[in-house]
């Protein structure tokens, strides 16, 4: 990534998108996902930390496995205000420095559109998750309407320069299958949680067949 587009992400896309997703309907589908988190939880992609207010008492360790050479601030400063202390973990989505069958809950929210290989990623969290463990997993997806998916396909390649990668066009329902997790959704996305084009949601909790 060149200096520019690395300030662009920190200083512009970041902070648009911390907004955003800080919607009062976003926060809702937060807390109806996390709400089951426990045990070992590693957060794949934390961003800026807005999941932590969310978490229950059941954790008992949270990693954020970023990119990264450090946490973002404002995932400290969340950490601190939510009294939760979160281990860094550099790696990224395809490729985690942890060994296979350790973690209990894996948190993933709004970060595979923009990863190069979901199902590669996907894979990877199934390789991670202990016996008995959860994916709890909230991603836009593409539309089941074929007019809203032929926009979405439109709007990606533009998208994806602004937007710091992120595709509006990702099937990750077929992903998931692909890599033998089944999906259980959460109760139904609150409405109008994220806008057209980004409004299709896929958000659950996903266990090994």
């Amino acid at each position: 990534m060149t200096r520019i587009a690395r300030w662009y992400e920190e200083r512009v896309f970041n902070p648009l998108m911390d907004r955003a997703l800080a919607a009062p309907q976003v926060s809702e589908l937060r807390t109806r996902l996390l709400a089951g988190a426990r045990g070992r939880v590693l957060e794949v992609g934390i961003g800026t930390g807005l999941n932590l207010p969310h978490y229950p008492a059941a954790v008992r360790s949270l990693e954020a496995l970023v990119r990264e050479d450090a946490l973002d601030a404002r995932v400290l400063s969340r950490a601190r205000a939510s009294a939760r202390a979160v281990a860094h973990v550099r790696g990224d989505a395809a490729r985690a420095p942890l060994p296979s069958r350790c973690v209990d809950t894996l948190v993933c929210t709004f970060v595979l559109c923009s990863v190069d290989d979901p199902r590669t990623a996907l894979a990877e969290f199934a390789r991670l998750l202990a016996p008995g463990g959860q994916l709890l997993i909230a991603e836009h997806v593409r539309s089941p309407r074929a007019l809203e998916r032929a926009v979405q396909r439109a709007l990606t390649p533009l998208h994806r320069h602004w937007a710091c990668g992120c595709r509006l066009d990702r099937d990750l329902g077929a992903d998931l299958a692909s890599t033998g997790l089944q999906l259980a959704p959460v109760a139904p996305p609150p409405d109008g949680a994220l806008p057209f084009p980004a409004r299709e949601l896929l958000c659950g909790v996903a266990r090994l067949r």
